[in-house]
């Protein structure tokens, strides 16, 4: 500040403000002074200024370098969650194939069964006619010899 005072005051002498072999007049160096005042108070608000738009200059550039690990975490996830489902997709193809391989199995199952059922009845059908024809014959030879 007396750097700037010394200034205006020097270049008040230069310019004719004051004699050399005189003081220089009262009342130009209260309006010297009035107008170092003004100049000062209005570098302090400019600096002011300056400062707050620096500072909100800095909040700025960290609040965009928060947003941009924000934004690359998000990538990541997506990417991570792309992974997941794609792992997903194939387990449901996997378990699809499986799901359509087993209905195959247990239809070929039920059509065997089914000849295995028919079957059966047939060989317990033969079982049983037999069984009453064999029962016939030994019914009729242990007539026979109770009848001699």
């Amino acid at each position: 500040n007396s750097i700037f005072k010394k200034r205006i005051l020097d270049n008040n002498i230069d310019t004719g403000y004051a004699d050399n072999d005189s003081l220089v007049d009262d009342e130009v160096r209260q309006q010297n002074l009035a107008q170092l005042q003004e100049f000062e108070d209005d570098l302090e608000t400019t600096t002011a200024l300056i400062n707050e738009r620096e500072e909100a200059i800095k909040k700025l550039e960290t609040d965009m370098v928060t947003v941009n690990e924000i934004f690359r975490e998000i990538g990541s996830m997506v990417h991570e969650q792309g992974d997941m489902i794609d792992n997903i997709e194939h387990n449901v193809e996997v378990a699809r194939d499986r799901v359509e391989d087993g209905v195959v199995q247990v239809q070929k199952a039920a059509e065997y069964q089914n000849k295995i059922s028919e079957k059966g009845a047939h060989i317990l059908s033969y079982h049983v006619v037999f069984g009453i024809i064999l029962g016939i014959i030994i019914w009729l030879t242990t007539r026979k010899e109770k009848l001699k």
